[in-house]
């Protein structure tokens, strides 16, 4: 069975005044507000403050912005018939890594990259394994085959070259500030970050998001409450957005200003 990936460190100390932050006396935890190159966590780890804020542990790769949403930006997700049949009990399925498979579509899968990404066999079907990737094996280059590690055993048998998988790469590993209205928003980063780095994600609770696009007076009338995330990761309160259009909501306006513009203080209701 394959090894899980071990981090430098345990979980976040949750005390009294929120998270801790060991990491400027070399004890090394990465706190809230700082972002750093080590990973600690597994990406979308969770970290709750004593006031209710809900943070998940993420990955840039492109510059992510406080106050903005970060946008997931995963390419190219991975779907193939699997090479070897699995049964029922197994902790472990073998699968095909196209050479176009991947985030950067060339068929390299780096070791563990896949963990905390989600495995779907049988979708569409009455009989359905649906899992989280715990580790995978690496694939070097232009596709192979690759060895994953599930959360659980599987409840239902996979024949080899007729059953079909899809596997969604793990949404907090790769982000971005956001391009475009569809791309799906994981949260607000509590600080800048650059590409490669990591770095905490705020996903539920008060949090300062950039008011953007026509809406110049934010949360000023009561159907403009509701905060809605546009293209570059900054929201709309309502104005002219609504879910039945397809936008992603991001949360509610707290101020209770009423007549003009609101304190874009929105409380995130990402999950």
């Amino acid at each position: 069975m394959l090894d899980l990936p071990k981090f430098e460190f345990a979980p976040l100390e949750l005390g009294v005044a929120g998270p801790r932050d060991y990491t400027s006396i070399g004890a090394g935890e990465q706190d809230i507000y700082t972002y750093e190159t080590t990973q600690r966590h597994a990406y979308g780890r969770a970290a709750w403050t004593w006031d209710g804020r809900l943070f998940r542990y993420s990955r840039s790769l492109g510059s992510v912005k406080s106050g903005f949403g970060a946008a997931n930006i995963a390419a190219q997700n991975i779907g193939a018939v699997i090479p070897l049949a699995a049964e029922v009990g197994d902790w472990e399925v073998t699968v095909t890594i196209a050479g176009t498979d991947g985030h950067a579509g060339n068929g390299v899968i780096a070791k563990d990259e896949l963990c905390g990404g989600y495995l779907v066999c049988g979708h569409g079907e009455t009989l359905v394994n649906n899992r989280t990737i715990m580790a995978n094996t690496a694939v070097a280059a232009t596709g192979g085959t690759c060895r994953v590690r599930l959360d659980g055993p599987i409840a239902h048998a996979m024949t080899a070259a007729s059953s079909y998988l899809e596997i969604v790469l793990n949404p907090h590993r790769y982000l971005s500030k956001g391009s475009y209205d569809y791309q799906a928003f994981m949260g607000v980063p509590a600080v800048n970050a650059e590409s490669g780095y990591n770095f905490w994600n705020q996903r539920r609770g008060p949090c300062w998001v950039t008011p953007g696009g026509a809406d110049t007076t934010p949360g000023n009338t009561a159907d403009d409450r509701t905060a809605y995330f546009v293209g570059d990761g900054s929201v709309n309160f309502g104005y002219a957005l609504t879910i039945e259009d397809g936008y992603q909501e991001a949360g509610y306006c707290i101020d209770n200003t009423a007549g003009v513009s609101a304190l874009p203080l929105v409380f995130l209701t990402l999950e």
